[in-house]
C-alpha cells in the first residue's frame, strides 16, 4: 500500500468505473451517478487522502482515508457512535474499491487492514466506514476487520439525493 499519486489517476478511475458496474449488476444503487469520478479522486490526491493497493506494478485497489472529524459522519440515526474520549479524533475510510482483475482474491480485507495499521501507527484508535445496506461483500470485509454496525448515515450522491448507508466503527484500545 502507498499513497496514490497523479500517475495513478487513470487506473483509479477505471477501478471506480468497474466497481460502479459491479454494484449495478448486484442491483445496488450506490455510485450509480457521476460520483465518484476523476474530480473526486483528484480532490483526494490534493488533500493527501488517496491510497492505492499495489500488486507488483498494478494498482489493485483504491481508498480515500483521512483523520479528523468527517462531516459525513456527524449525523447518525438508528444508533450512535461509541465515543472513545476523542469525538473528533478518528480515521474515516471511503471509496474503497478493487480492480476487477483482482476480484475474488480477498485483497479488500488486506487493503483495509493495511489502512487501519497505517492510521493506527499515526495514533488513530477510532475508525469509521459506511456502506450500502445491499453491499454484502463490503459488509463482510468490514465485519471481518472487526468493525461493528453503529447506525445509519446519509450520503448525498446525484442531484443531492440522500441515500442511507450503514455506519460501522472499530475502536482499538491500547
Amino acid at each position: 500500500m502507498r499513497r496514490a499519486q497523479a500517475r495513478d489517476i487513470d487506473e483509479i478511475v477505471t477501478i471506480l468505473q468497474t466497481a460502479k458496474g459491479y454494484l449495478k449488476e448486484q442491483g445496488i444503487d450506490q455510485w450509480q451517478a457521476d460520483y465518484p469520478n476523476k474530480e473526486s479522486v483528484q480532490a483526494d490526491l490534493d488533500a493527501h487522502r488517496g491510497f492505492v493497493l499495489m500488486v507488483d506494478e498494478d494498482v489493485a485497489g483504491y481508498a480515500a482515508a483521512f483523520e479528523g472529524e468527517d462531516p459525513l459522519y456527524t449525523a447518525i440515526t438508528e444508533g450512535a457512535w461509541v465515543h472513545s474520549g476523542h469525538e473528533h479524533d478518528y480515521a474515516s475510510l471511503h471509496r474503497v474499491a478493487m480492480s476487477d482483475k483482482f476480484r475474488g482474491q480477498r485483497l479488500s480485507a488486506r487493503f483495509m487492514t493495511s489502512l487501519i495499521s497505517y492510521f493506527y501507527a499515526q495514533g488513530a484508535r477510532d475508525f469509521r466506514i459506511d456502506t450500502h445496506p445491499g453491499n454484502l461483500p463490503m459488509q463482510k470485509v468490514i465485519a471481518n476487520n472487526g468493525f461493528e454496525k453503529r447506525g445509519v448515515v446519509h450520503m448525498e450522491e446525484a442531484d443531492h439525493i440522500s441515500t442511507a448507508r450503514w455506519a460501522y466503527q472499530l475502536i482499538i484500545k491500547d
